[in-house]
């Protein structure tokens, strides 16, 4: 087994959060025995129990993220050594890339030969058409049913609705939360004479169209907003991108699915509040408040931008990179209070896009019941324990699924900045905001992705032709909602 220091560093835990961790372990197990005592644990798959299986049970595990650096490699062969050393279970993991994740799952299902656990936080339309196993009674059995924020598990009940077309479903377990948040540059802000707390997290939610456009021309008035090429924040409409849209549209009171409805049945990217947030992204570039060439930015554009000191906020990252990579590359920067984080921005609705990092579970992989339970298991001791989660927000960037664990590990406030990040815009965004996710159907890539690029493209091109901005903005999103409405009846 690994020396425990490996895996938790100096971090400790208070006896208090140990207790309370090992009784509702305690507590759960017992309840899950007593669910499969009773027929609850079989799930819609048929499965029939474990009776006369022998040996340990192996899970294959499909992790994107494992691909996006040393650092969050090493920290996860090390946890799922731990874990296998402790409990036996074996734990097959393979690192597939985001961009050919949904390719690769397709051609191992048609070959029969898929994992048992996907990470689908980018790609959640592979549980859809029947790929997805129903959880419902595994969650409900779980130490993490009563740990989990409910704002956190709506995202996976939309996923699960939308995946197997019934309300109330489950297919997925969270690891943890990354939503969208701002980050400001303090220089910028010292220079416009603009306190930290009338942008951050101290002021709340600031309104884009209310607010935004005051501390906008504030900062353009300065002798960084002065300088050739720089801007006070950008856009992204780049093809890879393109999720940014589901951003903008729940913060304009339209759909948590952003470019679809909620149940998935029909587009929303022509709904009013859709008009209105793509309006508003072309109306901020003429303006001179996004940068000029937004229509090829994405999150990697802004965050370099706004490491370079080109754009004063960054607001189309996650809270795992604004943390993670500005931490990599910006670390003095950090922690010389050069940075300080607000909430998401809203147009009416207290609502933005969040990723929730999550396992799939794979319904033709699971032969038995031991498989299932073991999959639960390994979850819970990964996500639950307050410790590995303290772990797992210092290395993966996953802001923990329970507000309580960032209320009361002292991690989450060991320097002001961490503070300021964990305890301030995240906590915050949690307890504030409706997280609105991707839609997770058959075609889910071209829905989120593909037709909003040339959505966009056509507005652009419209606009450099004289077309007045109602029309062009009508015009495109009328055609990329016919589009999304053909893949959705295609694939009912």
């Amino acid at each position: 087994m690994l020396p425990t220091m490996m895996l938790v560093g100096s971090y400790q835990m208070t006896q208090k959060q140990d207790a309370a961790d090992t009784a509702a372990n305690s507590s759960t197990i017992d309840r899950r025995n007593f669910l499969k005592a009773a027929g609850a644990g079989v799930t819609a798959t048929g499965l029939t129990g474990y009776v006369g299986f022998q040996g340990n049970p192996t899970l294959d595990v499909w992790l994107s993220y494992y691909t996006e650096g040393k650092t969050k490699r090493q920290y996860t062969d090390n946890l799922i050594r731990q874990y296998q050393n402790q409990t036996g279970t074996q734990i097959n993991v393979t690192g597939v890339p985001y961009t050919s994740v949904v390719t690769e799952f397709q051609s191992a299902r048609a070959a029969g030969n898929v994992p048992h656990l996907v990470e689908v936080m980018t790609r959640p339309g592979i549980l859809a058409g029947g790929a997805g196993m129903v959880v419902n009674d595994l969650w409900q059995s779980s130490t993490l049913a009563d740990k989990a924020s409910d704002k956190v598990m709506q995202g996976h009940r939309v996923w699960g609705a939308q995946s197997t077309g019934k309300k109330g479903n489950l297919v997925t377990f969270p690891l943890g939360f990354r939503p969208y948040f701002t980050a400001w540059r303090t220089d910028w802000l010292n220079q416009a004479n603009i306190d930290p707390s009338e942008v951050n997290h101290e002021a709340g939610s600031l309104h884009w169209r209310n607010d935004m456009p005051g501390i906008y021309d504030r900062l353009k008035q300065t002798q960084m907003g002065q300088r050739q090429g720089s801007f006070p924040d950008t856009t992204g409409m780049k093809q890879s991108d393109e999720e940014y849209l589901s951003l903008y549209i729940p913060q304009h009171g339209g759909s948590l699915s952003g470019v679809v409805n909620v149940a998935a049945t029909e587009a929303t990217i022509d709904s009013q509040p859709a008009r209105d947030a793509i309006k508003m992204q072309f109306e901020y570039i003429n303006r001179g408040y996004f940068h000029q060439n937004s229509i090829n930015h994405g999150d990697e554009e802004s965050t370099t931008l706004h490491w370079s000191g080109q754009t004063a906020c960054n607001h189309i990252q996650d809270s795992t990179d604004l943390w993670g990579d500005y931490l990599e590359e910006q670390g003095q920067a950090m922690r010389n209070g050069q940075y300080t984080w607000g909430l998401p921005m809203n147009a009416g609705t207290k609502a933005a896009l969040a990723w929730l990092p999550a396992l799939g579970f794979i319904g033709d992989a699971f032969t038995n019941q031991q498989q299932q339970d073991a999959a639960v298991d390994f979850i819970e001791w990964w996500v639950g324990d307050t410790t590995r989660a303290v772990q797992n927000a210092k290395n993966l960037g996953f802001v923990p699924v329970s507000p309580n664990q960032i209320q009361n590990a002292d991690f989450f406030a060991q320097t002001n900045m961490h503070e300021q990040f964990w305890r301030g815009a995240c906590l915050k965004t949690l307890q504030q905001f409706k997280p609105a996710v991707i839609p997770a159907v058959p075609g889910a890539d071209a829905i989120t992705y593909d037709i909003p690029r040339g959505m966009h493209q056509s507005i652009a091109q419209q606009l450099q032709q004289g077309t007045g901005m109602d029309q062009a903005v009508n015009q495109a999103t009328s055609q990329a909602a016919t589009e999304i409405n053909r893949l959705l009846q295609r694939n009912q």
